[in-house]
Parts: C-alpha cells; sequence; structure tokens
C-alpha cells in the first residue's frame, strides 16, 4: 500500500506540475485529489523539494532506461526519433501538459538550487542523446541535415517543448505542424 501511495502522489505531483508549474500546486492540491492527509504526503517526501527532485529523478531513470536499452539502441533512427516525438506527443494527449524540462525551464528561477542542477543535468541528457541519435542517422544516411548535430537538437528539442506550450495557445494541430516540419528539415518523411 504505501509504495502505491508514494506512486501516486508522484504521478499526481508530475501532472500537476507539468499542467500548472512547480509554484502553482501545494501538498494540499495533492492531498484534496488523492483524499489523503498532508500527513501521508510529507511522511514520503518530507519537503516539496524531495518531491521535485523525485519526479526529475524518475523522469531521468525512464529516459534513461528506454535509450539505454540494448533492444532500442539498435533500432532505426527514425523508430528511436518517433519514439521521441511520441514522448512529447504523450504529455500533449495528457490535459496539454508541457514537457517537464519545460515545465521546470518557466520555474527555474524560483525553484530550490538541487532542482535546478537536476533539471540542467535532464536536459543535458536529452540534448546528448538527441545530438547522438542526430549524428549516427547522418553518418548511417538514415537522415539529413545543415549544420552540427549538437546545435539541430537544440532546435528539435526548443521546437517540440515550444509547440506544446503554443498548442495551449493554439490547438494541438499547431504542435502536430512543428513535428511535421521536424521531420521534413530531417528528411525522415
Amino acid at each position: 500500500m504505501r509504495g502505491s501511495t508514494k506512486r501516486k502522489i508522484l504521478d499526481l505531483a508530475e501532472s500537476l506540475l507539468q499542467r500548472r508549474g512547480y509554484n502553482a500546486f501545494s501538498y494540499h492540491h495533492l492531498s484534496q485529489e488523492l483524499g489523503i492527509k498532508n500527513a501521508a504526503i510529507h511522511y514520503h517526501f518530507p519537503t516539496k523539494e524531495a518531491l521535485g527532485l523525485q519526479i526529475i529523478e524518475r523522469t531521468r531513470d525512464r529516459f534513461s532506461k528506454w535509450t539505454n536499452h540494448p533492444e532500442h539502441r539498435i533500432l532505426p533512427t527514425k523508430d528511436q526519433f518517433d519514439w521521441f516525438i511520441k514522448s512529447y506527443q504523450y504529455n500533449l494527449n495528457s490535459d496539454n501538459r508541457v514537457c517537464l524540462i519545460g515545465s521546470l525551464a518557466t520555474d527555474y528561477y524560483t525553484i530550490p538550487v538541487s532542482m535546478q542542477s537536476a533539471i540542467h543535468k535532464l536536459s543535458y541528457e536529452v540534448q546528448i542523446w538527441t545530438a547522438r541519435l542526430l549524428d549516427s542517422g547522418r553518418q548511417a544516411e538514415e537522415l539529413s541535415f545543415k549544420g552540427r548535430a549538437q546545435d539541430k537538437a537544440l532546435n528539435i528539442i526548443s521546437s517540440l517543448a515550444g509547440s506544446l506550450q503554443l498548442a495551449r495557445l493554439l490547438g494541438n494541430e499547431y504542435h502536430y505542424r512543428v513535428v511535421k516540419q521536424i521531420y521534413i528539415d530531417l528528411n525522415l518523411t
């Protein structure tokens, strides 16, 4: 039961963080929605900072498990890239959430230093993986683009994160148009 409660707290907190932002939810919001006492949340996460760090770490673990899984590493570039795009679309289709990096980037100057460091590490890992995928895909002639892989990775990540934010204003179709253009730019169509 304890593990289940902890997971429910993490799931809801992650959802609220990505829908509202770190500063726009509290333990009171979590306890009300889960039907538990604040003390139960404090038992698992003594501070909101501890909760935030656990959300980031869980996301890093998921990303690392997928990108380092032997079966996934040998997939063609397009299949790996499709998975990456789908991770953003999952957020879009889950109450128009923004990605965790985008959400915490917005609150960056108001979150604890430990969380700043943790989200920076996650962002760096996503950038490095994307750049490596782009570089290996170009070398294998599975895709093409101009410029450095690192710069193209930043361009793609920024476009995907921004498209989730703008989809809230302009509609989900905006995100899909951005994705379509990324595929065109990489010759993955």
